[in-house]
Parts: structure tokens; C-alpha cells; sequence
């Protein structure tokens, strides 16, 4: 079963193809500025299990971790779609997870940056909680780990 999403006008949609390889919540004040609200949720993915229908602008935007990250954003309605953080040296991208049709499809696995938490935010749903970002070989699971590291170097 493929997962779908769209931006906020439909003029941007997208289809999962493959299976996620891991879902956080990210609460840098960085993600607080671009979503306008307390944290991201992303779902991380191989980026050719996304296929996109219509035309997206990208910005270049500071991150949490400091490398940055292009942001992919509806050319209509300027919801961001999708990112690619520039840490990453394989070709992954981390969808925004309140795009999916169904958003509740990829829980976080996980809370990240929250040294910058809103104060008034309470996590209790249990998952693990990094003040920066998390070693991903001791989070992810063992298979979504093997994925990533088999993936070919980008460009």
C-alpha cells in the first residue's frame, strides 16, 4: 500500500512508495520558525521512494544541526513538502509528515533539539528524547540502519 500527500491547495502531491525509515519530532528553533508552531514531525525516506506530481520552489534554510537544509515548498501555496538536510551524504529526504493524508500514519519515534522545547510542551508519549540530535545507529531500527548505510554517496 503506497502512502499519499498533498500541500494545503492540491497542487502538489506525492506518493510513498517505499517503506519510512524512521519518523522524529524535531523542536530546534529553526523548525519552530518555518512550520510557525512548536516543533516538525518528519518522516525520513529513501528519496526515490517519492514521487512527486507538481511544481515545487526550494529555499536553502538554516537547521538545527547546523549544515543546513533545503526546504521543497508547494510553487502555489508555499507549504514545504519535503527537505533535504545537508548532513546527509546519502540520498535521503525527510517528508513533512503533516502533509501525509493521514498524518498520523508515522508517529515520531523520537524528539530531537529539545533543549529548544517550548517550555510550556510536554512530552509523554514515551519515545526517546535528545537534547541535540540523536546517534542514529543506537536509534533507528537495525533494518532502516543497514538501508541508509547501503545507500550510494550524493552528488
Amino acid at each position: 500500500m503506497a502512502i499519499t500527500g498533498r500541500c494545503g491547495c492540491g497542487a502538489v502531491s506525492y506518493e510513498i512508495t517505499g517503506a519510512p525509515l524512521f519518523t522524529h519530532a524535531c523542536h530546534c528553533t529553526d523548525c519552530q520558525r518555518t512550520t510557525g508552531s512548536a516543533f516538525v514531525v518528519h518522516t525520513i525516506l529513501v528519496e526515490d521512494d517519492l514521487t512527486l506530481d507538481g511544481e515545487t520552489r526550494m529555499a536553502v534554510l538554516p537547521s538545527g544541526s547546523g549544515a543546513g537544509c533545503e526546504l521543497h515548498a508547494c510553487a502555489t501555496c508555499a507549504v514545504y513538502i519535503w527537505a533535504r538536510y545537508r548532513y546527509h551524504r546519502v540520498p535521503v529526504i525527510a517528508v513533512r509528515s503533516g502533509t501525509l493524508d493521514d498524518p498520523a500514519a508515522f508517529p515520531p519515534d523520537a524528539h530531537i533539539f529539545v533543549a529548544s522545547k517550548q517550555p510550556w510542551l510536554t512530552l509523554a508519549d514515551g519515545k526517546p528524547q535528545f537534547e541535540a540530535a540523536y546517534p542514529r545507529d543506537e536509534v533507528w531500527p537495525p533494518a532502516s540502519s543497514a538501508r541508509y548505510d547501503a545507500l550510494p554517496p550524493h552528488g
